[in-house]
């Protein structure tokens, strides 16, 4: 007899799936690139689908509601629930590419038709944010001199800006064109990543806690002196050396700033300029140098000053 299915550790097993799916590199391969035919018309169609496959996305050839549109969709592994049952989930990404080649933007832009004919795509892609791409406005502009002024397309597409929330791109290679998408959807591939490590560090008790290189955990006491020399290092001229050298006389940043207070404002500038420096972790007595009145004051200044436009 097999034993009957845990429901908790199938829920843990299917929650770590997930979790490792959401993660950069692995979460291409389950965003799908829905492209109108239109829009792989050369020079620059062959590069965008090269682009998409060396990126891991899948893609898929489809007329879409306005032509020359790309749109995007995410779907996940199938998994089984609790209940026995297999599950699958399909979201739209609300994104969306329209490509506009030079001439035809032109021709827009001159009868004044752009900010009505972008309104048009809009309604019929409708809960997806529209990103622009204008393909060879210079090329078509040197070729066709007069064809349109600069102060008039500019007008053009801040209007479109303004009244449709529509960001734009002017590009003038197919390699610029197939970058852009695959930077897109890689983009759109890893949101879902990226707001779930903006969630989790967000939170009170992982402020200074981040996954990335060179950053400070700190849990409880444990990390709170890196992130005091870590601190102190930030500051313009304070090196390792100067840090430690603090740090042997001021253990902690509650230290440093009783000694500000302390001393007083006239003499509290001054309240590191004798420390002794070590020089590359050797004993005291092989060096004089001292941390010195001018950066000891800039350290006071950025602990002690209440000017929000103070300069160090």
């Amino acid at each position: 007899m097999f034993a009957h299915t845990n429901p908790e550790r199938l829920k843990l097993l299917n929650h770590n799936e997930e979790q490792r799916n959401l993660k950069p590199g692995q979460c291409n391969k389950f965003l799908h690139v829905v492209i109108d035919p239109a829009f792989l018309k050369e020079p620059h169609g062959a590069l965008v689908l090269s682009k998409l496959s060396e990126l891991g996305c899948k893609y898929e050839l489809a007329a879409q509601p306005c032509a020359s549109t790309i749109t995007f969709y995410r779907c996940l592994p199938m998994k089984l629930t609790t209940g026995g049952t297999v599950s699958e989930k399909r979201a739209d990404e609300p994104f969306a590419v329209h490509l506009i080649d030079g001439a035809t933007f032109v021709t827009y832009v001159r009868n004044h038709q752009l900010l009505a004919v972008i309104r048009g795509i809009k309604e019929q892609l409708p809960k997806r944010r529209l990103s622009l791409l204008v393909f060879g406005l210079l090329a078509w502009c040197r070729v066709h001199r007069g064809c349109v002024g600069r102060r008039e397309t500019e007008h053009a597409l801040t209007e479109v800006q303004l009244h449709e929330d529509v960001s734009y791109q002017l590009l003038e290679t197919d390699e610029q064109v197939a970058n852009f998408v695959c930077h897109f959807a890689r983009g759109i591939a890893e949101r879902p990543y990226k707001q779930q490590q903006m969630e989790k560090h967000s939170h009170d008790q992982v402020y200074f806690g981040n996954e990335k290189k060179g950053c400070v955990r700190v849990e409880g006491t444990a990390g709170l002196q890196q992130l005091y020399q870590a601190q102190l290092i930030k500051i313009p001229a304070v090196t390792l050396e100067i840090a430690e050298a603090i740090m042997s006389v001021h253990p902690s940043m509650k230290s440093l700033l009783e000694a500000f207070r302390n001393a007083g404002p006239n003499e509290a500038p001054n309240v590191l300029a004798g420390v002794s420096i070590r020089r590359a972790g050797g004993p005291i007595t092989t060096s004089n140098r001292r941390i010195g009145p001018e950066l000891s004051r800039k350290i006071y200044l950025m602990y002690a000053s209440t000017n929000s436009k103070q300069e160090l």
